[in-house]
């Protein structure tokens, strides 16, 4: 990665990676900080049992939960996603990150209050603009940390908001199991929320661009070349197009879980230990990322991890659109987010530290257009065609089966040079 100047890097950075004895305490703060934040912001109870919530509260069909109200959130990130990179130039990472916290507490208010079918769409576009913020605060710690820390930083951030949720998820369940009702669902929720958003504004701000800056890079010719920079190397290209695929995959796995659960076994109740586990089995994922390049320190092994990993979940999801047993359909939802969330940490830092310009948020941004996009595009076909749950799992598995069709190809013809740069 090309040196900065001090003038380049801003006092979020130089406030990590500072010199002067107060560094140390003030990394460690900053480091509080952000576990604070990844940790109130995936404190949700009540997110295990929205569909269960909008069916028995709400009087909304399986059916209109599946068709009518959750595709709205996937069309709303992708527009919002589209926009990140200019809202961070113009405005900075630290004041999305906070705009985004106000989504997400607005989505859940919504939820709550709200009765009608077109309040649950705007609460599903909220839902959208938070999800899409997601993305910024990955590229902030970016921003923060040196690139030996990447790693280190992007797990340990990882895990703890996994943690969260699936504490979060029994929590919920021993709810359920009380027969409590939603609402103290949702008054927990919004507290934690209440409390990632006070977090957010603690967090240390970081620079937009300048004037010059920002009528340098909005002109035509100034994206473009941005565009180029960012994108510049094929083993950056490659793994980039993996996340866009496998976050697709596990976006529309992760977003219609609980509906096939529903449509398997109606009657279960497991849906809080269920997304615990996989909560789990991601944080576990995420530290497993740690080890991965003292287990791959060739780029032919790292490949095939890659290509392991993503058939398996690829397998898994043509299982789950299989079975009729709803403890094989749990089991392979928890394995499929454990892969997931170690490939995913592991790949986001060697596309990190590939980049050779800092353009940490534009490359993310378009990693999740990307990965949107395709989700909207296989949304909508699924939609047209009426498709039951189930089937649409076997949609599902073909983008894991794409993302491992693209290492098989680039192992066997990307050449020797190529695979030495992962």
């Amino acid at each position: 990665m090309e040196e900065a100047s001090e003038s380049e890097l801003g006092p979020a950075t130089l406030l990590v990676g500072g010199e002067g004895q107060d560094s140390p305490r003030r990394s460690k703060s900053l480091l509080a900080v952000l576990l604070l934040f990844s940790f109130s912001s995936q404190f949700l109870p009540i997110e295990p049992y929205l569909v269960p919530y909008l069916i028995s509260d709400k009087h909304f069909s399986n059916l209109q939960v599946t068709v009518d109200i959750y595709p709205c959130s996937i069309y709303a990130q992708l527009f919002f996603t589209f926009l990140m990179p200019a809202a961070c130039l113009y405005l900075s990472h630290k004041v999305v990150i906070f705009l985004g916290s106000l989504g997400t507490v607005a989505t859940y208010i919504i939820a709550w209050s709200g009765s009608s079918l077109f309040s649950m769409q705007v609460m599903q576009v909220t839902y959208g603009f938070g999800m899409s913020t997601r993305l910024v605060f990955s590229s902030y710690v970016f921003h923060l940390v040196s690139e030996e820390e990447y790693q280190t930083m992007i797990s340990l951030t990882t895990a703890t908001s996994l943690l969260s949720f699936m504490i979060a998820s029994e929590l919920g369940q021993l709810l359920v199991l009380k027969e409590v009702s939603y609402h103290v669902f949702f008054a927990i929720s919004l507290a934690f929320l209440g409390l990632c958003t006070f977090s957010s504004v603690l967090l240390p701000k970081d620079d937009g661009l300048t004037s010059m800056g920002v009528s340098a890079c909005f002109k035509g010719k100034g994206w473009i070349k941005l565009l180029r920079e960012t994108c510049r190397g094929r083993t950056l290209k490659v793994l980039s197009l993996w996340s866009a695929l496998a976050y697709a995959g596990f976006s529309l796995v992760q977003n219609y879980g609980t509906n096939l659960f529903d449509a398997i076994d109606s009657n279960s109740k497991l849906n809080g230990h269920v997304l615990a586990a996989s909560q789990a089995a991601g944080s576990l994922g995420s530290f497993v990322a740690l080890y991965f390049d003292r287990i791959s320190s060739k780029g032919r092994i790292k490949i095939l991890i890659y290509i392991v990993g993503s058939a398996l979940m690829s397998i898994f999801c043509v299982y789950m659109a299989a079975s009729h047993k709803i403890w094989m359909a749990y089991l392979l939802y928890i394995i499929i987010s454990g892969i997931y969330q170690a490939l995913a940490c592991f790949i986001s830092v060697q596309c990190g530290k590939l980049l050779r310009n800092g353009q940490f948020i534009l490359l993310f941004s378009l990693c999740n257009v990307l990965g949107l996009l395709l989700e909207t595009l296989l949304q909508a076909a699924v939609e047209i065609a009426g498709l039951p749950v189930s089937a649409q799992f076997l949609c599902f598995s073909g983008f894991f089966f794409m993302a491992t069709a693209i290492f098989v190809g680039f192992l066997l013809f990307g050449g020797q040079e190529s695979q030495s740069t992962f």
